[in-house]
């Protein structure tokens, strides 16, 4: 009877040990990263001074709706210009998208015009002068 209870408890004991130690499934599991294919470029001008930590936190604030929308690679990054040969653009905002339907549903997704709404009155003080999407070539 001792023989049964200690095996039990050893036996218990080893499972607990085991099970604790083994990463669990989830924690296993790496994120799938979504190759981008599809980049789009802005140039803005400011001919008001508009201070680039709001732009960059507007921007932080829709990266976040992208990601919960499920696309953790894809969304913005903000460039200030620099330089003496192009002088009337201030920003260049790049987008990173894994491709043209994925940019489509996540422009259509409600978190991410939701994401836009309390900024639109500072991006208006900006004008939009380029827009353009390329395709990688593979």
């Amino acid at each position: 009877m001792k023989t049964k209870v200690f095996l039990t408890g050893f036996l218990t004991a080893f499972l607990v040990i085991i099970f604790s130690c083994t990463p669990s499934m989830k924690e296993s599991q790496q994120a799938v990263k979504i190759e981008n294919t599809l980049k789009s470029v802005s140039f803005w001008i400011d001919t008001i001074a508009v201070d680039p930590s709001e732009l960059l936190a507007s921007l932080e604030r829709v990266n976040e709706a992208i990601d919960e929308i499920g696309y953790p690679d894809a969304g913005y990054k903000l460039w200030q210009i620099q330089g003496d040969t192009i002088t009337e653009f201030k920003f260049m905002l790049e987008g990173y998208w894994p491709d043209q339907a994925i940019y489509d549903s996540i422009h259509n997704h409600v978190l991410y015009i939701e994401a836009w709404d309390p900024d639109t009155a500072l991006w208006n003080k900006l004008d939009m002068v380029l827009y353009h999407r390329f395709l990688r070539i593979k």
